[in-house]
């Protein structure tokens, strides 16, 4: 095996046990993100809810006080009709106590309804508020077990990685950061083995010129598929 393949290969080892490692821990940000959008989500849902609760209350209460406005309105017209002085009015006050009645039952009517849903609003309020404190409570255990997980890790990922930066002296600068893409582009795999004339990492068959190179040790040599660093296992 060619020596620079020889130090690749070893280095993608560790580059493994690194990305081991740190799959959970990569994984986290879009995680929370995740997690994050449900609680937002959740969170305007409870408001949306509180405020439509609060403006059926308030018109609710609106209308209780028009209601209240009628009686004291028709209390005062009754009283009244004690004083009139002939038929004409009278009957004008009787017309009068008769059409604030009927505004005041179509008032009240509408204001019956209201605090029914008003009702039924505090309902869907209440289990709004419980939904996000639930997802609260588990969105911010999550946090405190991801950052558990990234103390927790943080000492062997600093120790392997301290070792890659030793590995990779005397790899010159190009033909590391090439391996470096395709590990990045090839699942982790940029160094693979060639059987039966095969490269192992995209199954294609390799040239017999390839091979004859391989088998040299005398040069660096690519699939010509999927451009992977070979070597003969």
């Amino acid at each position: 095996m060619h020596s620079q393949v020889q130090k690749l290969l070893e280095l993608q080892k560790v580059d493994q046990e690194i990305s081991s490692l740190t799959r959970d821990i990569d994984a986290l940000p879009a995680e929370e993100q995740k997690r994050k959008r449900r609680l937002d989500e959740l969170e305007r849902t409870m408001a949306e809810r509180r405020a439509r609760l609060q403006k059926t209350d308030l018109e609710a209460r609106a209308l209780d006080k028009a209601v209240r406005g009628n009686d004291d309105e028709i209390k005062r017209l009754n009283e009244r009709l004690n004083i009139v002085r002939n038929n004409a009015e009278y009957q004008a006050t009787l017309f009068q106590i008769e059409a604030v009645r009927k505004d005041r039952d179509v008032t009240q009517d509408e204001c019956l309804k209201l605090l029914e849903s008003v009702d039924a609003q505090k309902v869907e309020s209440t289990a709004a508020e419980a939904a996000h404190a639930e997802e609260k409570k588990i969105f911010d255990a999550f946090l405190v077990e991801a950052e558990a997980l990234r103390q927790s890790r943080a000492g062997a990922i600093a120790a392997v990685r301290n070792r890659r930066k030793a590995m990779t002296e005397g790899v010159p600068a190009d033909l590391l950061r090439e391996y470096e893409g395709l590990y990045k582009t090839r699942e982790h795999i940029a160094v693979s083995p060639v059987q039966a004339s095969y490269c192992q990492g995209c199954y294609h068959k390799i040239t017999m010129n390839d091979t004859a190179r391989l088998m040299g040790l005398s040069v660096v040599v690519r699939c010509g598929s999927c451009q992977r660093i070979l070597y003969l296992s």
